[in-house]
């Protein structure tokens, strides 16, 4: 066997070693921690943290909004931390964080110097314009990577919905305490979540406010105790064959829900006698990250393809005045047709491009927004296949991707930009009335 093929046996067999490893975790060590992947829930849009945070006009607070003002506030201290560190940038020498903005405003700048030329518009407004997007988008794209970002967030009580403002919490899990403070109590891999309504709602809601007291241990053990006998009672009926599986498991169910129901009144499902013992909270509860990625949400995507939008046509119109609408509505076509009757096409085929024009907002938007969104569902669902270790290559993914379209979104903003400020073949048509 040649040396090749020794080294490529070896790395195959740590690559096995390495799923092997992944896979004990995710569906051996996190289970029996009572922390398992439970089935991933994909929300578009922004998550709201309380019901009751609705503002007239603006709609709930969302953990996508506060992520933009994170995002923002980011961006301004690395521009304020910039103009410290260079000095307010007379530092000819620069340091180590000077070069690096240096460097991205350069690739910038070169961008639009290759695409728009030097001329003054692209050079004083243009350019600022484009490189604020790629920077913001940069910070955007790649918080959410931050552990802890879409993680850790605040509980609230399932079984509420709310259609109308985009609040659907239908199903939850119930809640165990842990150094870290609670969190979901999932015990099995690959578990669903427990459907919740309106009154599994409100008694949560009485929970959390204090109007149902928390049962103490030796409560909780009294009845676990209980519970176990009753179990052991109902599978020594299965295996003597009185009951079939169905039945065992039916009776199961409602003793668990009654031996839960005499410690926590009005529990939403019925515990274990384990978990009973060990304190799970049996109200249906989920949790909304304090942050999510901001370009994640389609409204801040929509947003900045509608002020790369408008930045077009004022550069469009600053260039070359109100005959930039021209190009839209040819009226030269019009009052040429006794010429050239032909030029009724050219005057459709203006209308058609405001179609096109038009076009641009919702390639910008989806571009960003579905390359983004697409990699967080990709990062949920391999979390939730292998918990841990594994989903670390495709953070690495994530980086290249949202480098990428940040970049894309700033360079499209410039070229579309750079083809506005240029004449149209109007003006072919003024030049041979001229002649």
């Amino acid at each position: 066997m040649s040396p090749t093929i020794q080294r490529g046996c070896l790395v195959f067999l740590g690559l096995v070693a390495f799923l092997v490893a992944c896979s004990v975790l995710t569906f051996g060590v996190l289970p029996g921690l009572n922390s398992a992947p439970t089935l991933p829930v994909i929300v578009v849009p922004g998550e709201p943290y309380e019901v009751e945070w609705h503002f007239p006009l603006v709609g709930p607070w969302t953990n996508t909004w506060s992520a933009t003002l994170l995002v923002s506030a980011i961006v301004g201290i690395i521009g304020g931390l910039a103009m410290r560190f260079s000095k307010n940038w007379t530092q000819e020498i620069p340091g180590r964080f000077q070069g690096v903005i240096e460097l991205l405003g350069e690739f910038i700048y070169n961008q639009t110097k290759n695409f728009a030329g030097n001329k003054p518009l692209a050079r004083n407004w243009l350019y600022p314009l484009a490189a604020s997007i790629f920077i913001f988008l940069i910070v955007a794209n790649l918080s959410k990577l931050i552990p802890g970002f879409e993680t850790i967030g605040v509980m609230h009580c399932a079984g509420h919905n709310e259609p109308e403002i985009g609040i659907n919490l239908t199903s939850g899990h119930p809640v165990t305490g842990s150094i870290f403070g609670y969190q979901l109590y999932v015990d099995a891999p690959l578990k669903s979540a427990y459907p919740a309504d309106e009154e599994d709602y409100h008694h949560c809601k009485d929970y959390k406010a204090g109007k149902i007291a928390k049962p103490d241990t030796a409560a909780k053990r009294s009845a676990a105790a209980e519970l176990r006998a009753d179990e052991v009672a109902i599978q020594n009926r299965f295996e003597a064959g009185e009951i079939t599986a169905a039945e065992r498991d039916a009776e199961l169910e409602v003793v668990r829900l009654e031996r839960t129901e005499s410690v926590w009144p009005h529990a939403a499902i019925g515990l274990t006698a384990n978990a009973l013992e060990q304190g799970v909270i049996p109200y249906l509860q989920v949790v909304t990250p304090l942050f999510r990625g901001a370009t994640t949400d389609l409204n801040l995507p929509l947003g900045l393809a509608l002020i790369s939008f408008i930045a077009i046509q004022v550069f469009g119109v600053a260039a070359q005045g109100p005959g930039y609408f021209l190009k839209f509505v040819n009226l030269s076509a019009l009052g040429n047709l006794g010429k050239k009757p032909l030029g009724a096409i050219d005057f459709i085929v203006g209308l058609l491009e405001i179609i096109s024009e038009l076009g641009k907002i919702i390639s910008l938007t989806f571009r960003l927004f579905g390359n983004i969104f697409a990699g967080g569902i990709l990062l949920a669902v391999m979390s939730f296949l292998v918990g841990l270790i594994l989903p670390v290559i495709f953070f690495g993914l994530e980086i290249i991707v949202g480098s990428i379209q940040a970049y894309v979104f700033a360079v499209l903003t410039i070229v579309f930009s750079a083809q506005a400020m240029e004449g149209h073949h109007g003006d072919d048509e003024h030049h041979d009335d001229a002649h």
